[in-house]
Parts: structure tokens; sequence; C-alpha cells
């Protein structure tokens, strides 16, 4: 069976591969609208920096249990997560409705991700990360944010027909999910309140107590309710507009996310015997199905499908000028290979556990090499020329600000994130050496 830890070098490669390559893109595009720019380089960094900490985790669960120091990459991988959190939790106040629209409050951006991320290292570094989860306060305002544009402009598009309308709304959902997948799928077991079980065993097979400090606790269950709350709207929102509209792409992954939080709120009860275990006795193992369920859906999400999700919020709502010549056969490549890395993990998981022979598995990657090469051009299609950045339907609305802000001074976001990482890996390298 395929373990949790093999999708995160996959994840590793897919994060650091499109966070580069967004830089790269964003870079090359000219004459982009401050928000469009701003948003690009939050979502490259965001993914880059959570792609460094994936890499971290890969060497850790690599050499775990050998007689390796893997105190610098412990330290390095917690650090990067706490500013890869941040960076996510940014995006809301600038997209897809920015709330930050004056020169002034645009400019202060960098400055105070930048130390606010210094700050939290530091602390959580000198009080050994015990109470990293705290960090995850900061996603209840981008919270509060992307639901109120959900509802107005799902509101909008019903009500007022405002077909426009609907591509708000849609990339309101979109980093919802993106930014609150794996806690969604949990949303019957917080709502059930038996999260902190698992809470608890966790923090007992890692050898540590943090979950048992309160500003963690508190951290850790708010980002579950976040996540609870965001599927049940979206589901209650989704539904309303299907019994309108009918029912499209988002919709049903919005229902399938749905679907897999019941049944593994269902699986969760059924293991409580097992996971209270570890507080008795010895920890029993979870039975094999249900490693492989969460494999398959919790897992997949976080690591194999968010950057996918990015990925197409970055393309369809023509954050980079991705239709520019210059850009254009990057942009396919990326694709393409994006879909290839996830489509041939998903085949290895299944070939893991089923009983699938190599020939056969190679035969079906094949197939999907032939139907990706094919319909590209439907893909790239899709994914950019039917695309229109939401810049244009808040100009149309008279809700977008043009401040009188340079181009240097939004592209100084990308190099003080460049100081900022590296600042932190050497703050990480010399503090493991010294304790």
């Amino acid at each position: 069976m395929a373990e949790l830890e093999s999708m995160v070098p996959v994840a590793a490669i897919v994060y650091l591969l499109l966070g580069i390559v967004t830089l790269i893109l964003l870079n090359r595009s000219k004459d982009r609208i401050w928000m469009d720019s701003m948003v690009g380089q939050i979502f490259g960094w965001s993914l880059l920096v959570q792609g460094l900490a994936y890499s971290a985790h890969s060497i850790i669960q690599a050499f775990q249990g050998t007689d390796t120091d893997l105190q610098l990459l412990k330290f390095s991988r917690n650090s990067l997560v706490i500013i890869a959190s941040l960076l996510g939790a940014t995006i809301p106040f600038l997209y897809p409705y920015p709330i930050l629209q004056k020169s002034t409050a645009i400019k202060t951006i960098t400055p105070f991700i930048f130390i606010l991320s210094l700050l939290l290292v530091v602390f959580m570094m000198l009080t050994e990360y015990n109470y990293i989860g705290i960090t995850d306060l900061v996603f209840i305002f981008p919270f509060i944010i992307l639901i109120s544009v959900y509802f107005r402009f799902l509101t909008e598009e019903i009500r007022n027909d405002d077909k426009t309308a609907r591509r708000m709304s849609f990339a309101a959902g979109l980093i919802l999910v993106a930014l609150h997948g794996r806690e969604m799928t949990w949303w019957l077991a917080q709502l059930i309140s038996i999260n902190d079980e698992f809470l608890g065993r966790g923090a007992v097979e890692a050898g540590q107590i943090a979950y048992s400090y309160a500003p963690s606790w508190i951290g850790y269950n708010t980002k579950a309710t976040i996540g609870s709350m965001s599927i049940l709207i979206l589901t209650i929102g989704e539904s309303w507009r299907a019994a309108r509209k009918g029912i499209n792409g988002f919709t049903l992954v919005v229902l399938l996310i749905f679907a897999v939080g019941i049944i593994s709120g269902i699986a969760d009860y059924a293991v409580l015997d097992i996971v209270n275990s570890c507080m008795y006795s010895v920890c029993e193992d979870y039975p094999e199905t249900y490693d492989i369920w969460y494999n398959f859906t919790t897992n997949a999400l976080v690591y194999l499908f968010t950057p996918l999700i990015a990925m197409y919020i970055i393309l369809n709502f023509d954050i980079i000028d991705s239709g520019s010549k210059e850009n254009r056969w990057m942009t396919r490549i990326i694709v393409i290979l994006m879909l290839l890395i996830v489509s041939s993990s998903m085949i290895e998981l299944l070939q893991s556990f089923l009983p699938v022979p190599q020939m056969v598995s190679s035969a079906i990657l094949a197939m999907v090499v032939a139907i990706f090469i094919g319909w590209e051009e439907r893909i790239m299609l899709k994914l950019v020329e039917e695309g229109e950045s939401i810049s244009n339907k808040l100009i149309s609305l008279n809700e977008l600000n043009i401040p009188d802000i340079e181009d240097r001074d939004l592209k100084l976001f990308s190099k003080a994130m460049s100081v900022l990482v590296v600042f932190v890996l050497l703050l990480s390298a010399v503090y493991s050496a010294i304790i």
C-alpha cells in the first residue's frame, strides 16, 4: 500500500515547478494591471515556498529513523510552512475582489508580510514550534472576505441573470478549496467534534505535546471549523445555483468534496477506538482500507490537485499573459507536464494496492499521454482563450481603483521574498547548529 509520504516528493516537484514557471511567465507578461501582477507574485511564491517545505519534509521522511541529524530540515520545513500560510492568507485581500486598493496599502503589503513572517518564524523557532498552530488564525478574515464575495456575485448571477458575475463567485470558491481543501474533507468529523481525538493521536505519534497548548489547539480547530463552514456554504450556494442555472463542473467538485466529507466522517467515527489506543497503551495501526481512502481523497486533494487548482486560476483568469507568443510555448509545456505528473502519480497509487501488472499500468499511462497530446489544443482553448481577467469585471462595475503605483514597486515583492526565504534558511541552519 502507498504510504502517505509517497505523495510528498511528487507534491514538492509539482509545487516547485508551478511556482517557478508562474514567476517566470509573470515577469515576461507586460502591461498587467496591478491586481494581476501582485496576486500573481503571491501565488507564485506561495507555491514555491510550499514546494521547498515539501522538499524538506520528503528528505526528513527518507532519513527518519537513521542517525542523520534532521534538525536543520525540520526547522526549515516548519519556518517555510509559516511563510506559505501567510502568503496564502494574503491572496483574498487582493483577489478576486481587492479589499486593499490604495497605493499606500498596496505598498505596505510587502513589508508587512516580510516583517510578520520574520517575527513569527523567530518566535516559533525559539519556542520549538510548540505554538505553530496559532498561525492558522490568519485565515479568519480571508474566509469572511471570500464567502462575502462568493455570495454577493452568486446572488447577482441568479437574481439579475448576470453571467459575468459567475467568474467572481467561481474564483472565490476555487480559492476557498485551494486554501481549505484538507479541512473540507473533515467537515463531518469537525461537526460531530471528533477531530480532537485525531489531533491527540498525532501529537503522541510525533512525540510532542504541541497540541496540548491552548494557542495551538485554538488555531487547529479554527482552521478545521473554517474548512467545514466553507464546504457547507459552498454546497448550499452551488445547490441553489444548480436549481436555477443547472449543474456545471465546479458544482460537481463541491458536491464531490461534500460527499467525501460524509464518508470520511463515518470512517473516522468507526476507528475512534484505534485513535484513542495511543492514549491508553500502544498506538494501533489504522485498517488498510482506511489509509487507502485517505490517500485517494484528502492527501490527493492536498498534494496533487491543489496545485492544479492554482494553475487553473492563474491561466483561466488571465493573471499571466499566457496568450502572448513569448509565453504560449512554456504555458503549453507546463499544463501538459502538470497533468501528466498528477495522472502518473494516481496510476502509481492504484498499482500500489491493486493487482495491476506493470505492463497494464504502462499501457494506461501511454493512453493518458496520448489523450493529453491529442486534446492539448482543446485544453489550452479552455484554459487560455476562454479566460478573462477578473479585473475587467471590476472595472466595468467601477469598483477597481487604478492607483498611481510603478511596476518596480510591485516587483519589489519578489525581491523581498527571495531575501526572506534565504534569510530564514540561514537562520534555521545557524540555530539548529547551536542548540
